[in-house]
């Protein structure tokens, strides 16, 4: 199969290139210009690069059709950190790439469209499935079910099979530097104590290279339509999280839990309901989290954090 995999040099996009890779899949990925894309590094030659602003739809267009692929993974989405989840970007920088990039996937022939949702268009919850009404806190949440909705007219309309993926909280070697986990690894293994919450939240985690077997199953399997969460379909406490990196990087360090307030919209148990996905594709999480944090850490570590 041919893929074409927007986002390709992030975190969860270069696992997803490596893994369609891996099996056998002919892959285009796309790179904005002037990011160095170190994380493709690795495979550099087994791919075809397509460096591309993704506000540019036009060239984004022409792009999909040159390569004339199987399935368009749309991954790549401006604002992501925490600070640009209210910013204007996601309604000005997303939300009409991704409906022109349906409708270029269209024009090419593409059979299928897969796209990365979020947790965040659930907003506040506990266990939550895909017939949850959205109720999202932040344009970030508000602006991907929009591109959900948008998209999937634009792909119902042209005949494609589309499917949308709602990612969970994802973890592991290279991910974002920021992020709680990277965090917590980078200052334990600097030998400094890291200020948490109370670390009293339930948060669902899934190992990238499950997110990134998830979306490629997606893409594979004929019969993947509609919306399906993407997480491990189990809720950790943070403070375990934090209590085992502690164990794998500094034992002994004294942990001082409370230093740092919930936020106003903090979400206290997210946990995804993962029956259709596994249902639809045959895909399951096989990593657990004290495998996973295992995994990455040893990785950290490996890299002279």
């Amino acid at each position: 199969m041919k893929l074409f995999i927007t986002g390709a040099s992030g975190f969860v996009g270069s696992h997803t290139m490596r893994v369609a890779l891996d099996a056998g899949h002919t892959v285009v990925g796309t790179v904005s210009p002037g990011n160095p894309a170190l994380r493709l590094s690795a495979f550099a030659g087994r791919f075809n690069r397509e460096t591309l602003d993704p506000r540019d739809t036009a060239a984004m267009a022409d792009a999909v059709a040159r390569h004339r692929p199987d399935a368009v993974i749309h991954i790549g989405w401006s604002g992501v950190s925490n600070r640009a989840r209210n910013d204007r970007m996601q309604l000005t920088d997303n939300i009409e790439t991704s409906c022109a990039l349906v409708e270029a996937a269209a024009a090419a022939g593409v059979s299928a469209f897969i796209g990365v949702g979020s947790q965040g268009e659930y907003g506040a919850g506990s266990t939550m499935r895909e017939d949850t009404v959205p109720a999202p806190t932040t344009l970030y949440g508000a602006a991907k079910v929009a591109a959900m909705v948008l998209t999937r007219q634009l792909a119902e309309q042209a005949g494609m099979r589309h499917a949308w993926l709602r990612l969970f909280s994802t973890y592991g070697p290279g991910d974002n530097d920021g992020w709680l986990i990277p965090m917590l690894i980078t200052e334990m293994l600097a030998g400094r104590r890291p200020r948490t919450t109370l670390g009293t939240q339930c948060w669902d985690w899934l190992h990238v290279e499950y997110v990134a077997r998830g979306l490629l199953a997606a893409a594979t399997a004929a019969t993947a339509s509609g919306v399906f969460n993407l997480g491990s379909g189990q809720a950790v406490p943070v403070r375990t999280v934090i209590e085992r990196i502690r164990d794998l990087t500094a034992p002994g360090m004294e942990l001082i839990f409370g230093e740092v307030p919930f936020r106003a919209d903090q979400v206290m148990h997210m946990q995804a309901d993962i029956t259709r996905l596994v249902e639809a594709t045959g895909w399951r999480p096989r990593i657990g989290i004290e495998v996973g944090l295992a995994e990455t850490v040893a990785w950290y570590r490996g890299r002279g954090v």
